[in-house]
C-alpha cells in the first residue's frame, strides 16, 4: 500500500446509539472504504476534555478521506449520552471505551483497531487496550500522564484564573481537596470535579498501565513550544527504552490561535503515521 493515497477517498457520516452497561452513548462513524484498513477509535473523555467533539470530529472526517473508518463517542453523562456526572468513575469510562470498541469494530467490519488517546482520554484508552483484542498502534495526542496530578493542576488553575482577575485565590489546593472530600463535588472553572470520580481515578497512572503495550506509538503535543514538554519527553524516552517504536509530533497550530481548536496538521500527521503502519 502506498504511503499516500492518490487521491481523498469518499466517506460517510453515520450518527447512532450503542448500549454501554445498561445505558444509551452517543457514536459518529465516518465509514472509509479502504479493504483491511484498521478503524481510528477517538478516546476523549472526562468533562472539559470532553469539549463537544469537535476537534475529533474535523480529525475524523481528515482521516477518513484519507481511507480510514473513524469512530468517536460521547462517553456515559457527557454530551449527547446519558448518565449521572455524579455517578462516573473511572472503570465506567473504561468500560464505555471498550463497548465503544466493540460496536465500531462491528459497524466498520474492521479487524484491528487504533486507539486515539485525546488528553485524559489516552489514561482511559490505555487501561482498555489490555481488554480488546487486535489493537494495533495507539496515538496519545496531549497525553495525561498521571490523574492524580491532572486534578491537582485543575485546582491550581483556579487560583492562576482568580490571580489574573487581580483576585486573591479564594482556595489553596489543598483547601479545595478537603471541600472536594467533604461536600463532594468541587466547580472547577465550568465542570464539575465528583468526589466519587477523583477517587477512582486518582491512581490511574499511564506508563503504568502501558506496561504490556509492545505496539507503535504517536505522541502528539498541543502546545506553543518548539521541542516536547518534560513529561512528553519523559513518556517518550520510557516507552522506547521499552522497546516500543514512538513517533513524537508537535503542533503549534497557527499564530494567534489555540492549538487544540486547529487539529487539521496533527490529523494529516496520524493519518500519514496509519500509512506507514500497514
Amino acid at each position: 500500500m502506498s504511503r499516500h493515497p492518490p487521491e481523498k477517498q469518499k466517506w460517510t457520516e453515520e450518527r447512532r446509539y450503542f448500549e454501554s452497561d445498561g445505558r444509551p452513548l452517543y457514536g459518529a462513524m465516518y465509514r472509509a472504504e479502504r479493504p483491511g484498513a484498521p478503524i481510528v477509535l477517538f478516546c476523549n473523555s472526562f468533562s472539559e476534555n470532553h469539549c463537544e467533539g469537535r476537534a475529533e470530529a474535523i480529525a475524523s472526517r481528515i482521516i477518513a478521506a484519507n481511507g480510514y473508518s473513524a469512530f468517536l463517542y460521547h462517553p456515559r453523562a457527557h454530551g449527547d449520552s446519558a448518565g449521572d456526572p455524579e455517578d462516573v468513575t473511572f472503570e465506567g469510562l473504561v468500560e464505555d471505551a471498550v463497548n465503544a470498541a466493540s460496536y465500531a469494530r462491528s459497524r466498520s467490519g474492521a479487524s484491528q483497531i487504533v486507539w486515539v488517546g485525546v488528553r485524559f482520554g489516552a489514561l482511559v484508552a490505555a487501561h482498555a487496550i489490555p481488554r480488546i483484542t487486535d489493537t494495533t498502534g495507539l496515538a496519545l495526542w496531549e497525553p495525561v500522564l498521571s490523574a492524580r496530578d491532572y486534578f491537582r493542576k485543575s485546582m491550581r488553575h483556579v487560583m492562576y484564573y482568580e490571580m489574573s482577575k487581580g483576585e486573591r485565590p479564594s482556595l489553596t489546593v489543598d483547601q479545595m481537596s478537603e471541600r472536594l472530600k467533604r461536600e463532594g463535588k468541587i466547580s472547577v472553572l465550568g465542570f464539575d470535579l465528583h468526589r466519587n470520580f477523583v477517587e477512582s481515578a486518582q491512581d490511574a497512572d499511564l506508563l503504568d498501565a502501558l506496561q504490556p503495550w509492545r505496539g507503535p506509538t504517536l505522541i502528539a503535543q498541543f502546545q506553543k513550544h518548539f521541542r516536547l514538554s518534560r513529561e512528553h519527553h519523559q513518556l517518550r524516552e520510557t516507552l522506547v527504552g521499552r522497546g516500543l517504536s514512538v513517533r513524537a509530533v508537535l503542533h503549534r497550530g497557527p499564530a494567534g490561535a489555540d492549538s487544540w481548536w486547529t487539529p487539521e496538521g496533527i490529523a494529516k500527521q496520524t493519518g500519514d503515521w496509519l500509512d506507514e503502519l500497514a
